[in-house]
């Protein structure tokens, strides 16, 4: 009687790992102008921000946590991220004037790099700047809409895929609430070139702060240099005045670089 107990409670389990999973709800195609509208919308309301985060990097298993990080982003066209120590010194920046960008990293003397470079040793290619400070704000960067499609699940998330050229940009978003204007919460950003992934993030813990719902949790990662950023925003203000000095390429540390 033990024994068939016994084969009995092995046999349970392996009747459920057996048993064929639940079909996942078909996408169905539907119209993407009113997406495409309530992002552009969304997108419009950002003009700046000034935030504290705490950022982790993890790149090819290796992690380090910075605990306090400034972030400050002027809509699409400029940003600055830096990152500094116990006693309030700088520890590594990363800015962008809108053409060129200073990195300074620990360890290593700051310099300004043409265009995108800076960036490019940072996060590897295929981000571009102004994609950096729209996902540091939650949004999606405008892109070409002519070639939109727009895929729902019933009760379920839509999948809004832009496409250019060798260029795919796919969005998760929530769904539309029943009988009212669509106000999308953008889940998920992905960003392809000729089929492969370059980058990816993802967003959570939304708060509205001055009419503006942003994500206080924010994950970057780029899977070919297994790259991982995560930003947890501590205190945020959305759309208050950013002076230009904040931009400017010179590094703190007392180094006046010139271009």
């Amino acid at each position: 009687m033990k024994t068939a107990g016994f084969i009995v409670l092995l046999a349970i389990p392996l009747l459920f790992a057996c048993a064929p999973r639940k079909p996942e709800l078909p996408l169905i195609a539907v119209p993407a102008d009113p997406l495409l509208q309530a992002l552009a919308r969304h997108r419009q309301s950002f003009a700046g921000l000034k935030a504290i985060a705490s950022v982790e990097i993890a790149k090819r298993g290796r992690k380090r946590k910075l605990d306090t990080v400034a972030v400050v982003i002027d809509h699409t066209r400029r940003f600055r991220i830096e990152a500094y120590g116990p006693l309030g010194q700088s520890l590594m920046a990363l800015v962008w004037d809108g053409r060129d960008t200073l990195l300074r990293l620990p360890g290593e003397e700051g310099g300004i790099l043409p265009g995108p470079t800076g960036l490019e040793r940072f996060f590897g290619e295929g981000m571009e700047a102004s994609e950096l400070c729209a996902l540091l704000a939650g949004n999606i960067p405008e892109a070409d809409a002519s070639d939109a499609t727009l895929l729902c699940r019933q009760n379920g998330d839509c999948i809004l895929e832009l496409r250019n050229g060798s260029l795919l940009r796919r969005v998760r978003v929530s769904p539309p609430a029943e009988g009212s204007d669509w106000e999308p919460r953008i889940l998920a950003y992905e960003s392809h070139r000729a089929d492969n992934l370059m980058f990816q993030a993802r967003f959570d813990e939304a708060v509205e702060i001055a009419h503006y719902r942003l994500p206080m949790r924010i994950v970057i990662e780029n899977p070919d240099r297994k790259l991982q950023l995560t930003v947890l925003y501590s205190e945020a203000e959305v759309n208050t005045p950013l002076s230009d000095d904040i931009f400017s390429l010179t590094d703190e540390t007392g180094t006046v670089n010139s271009k």
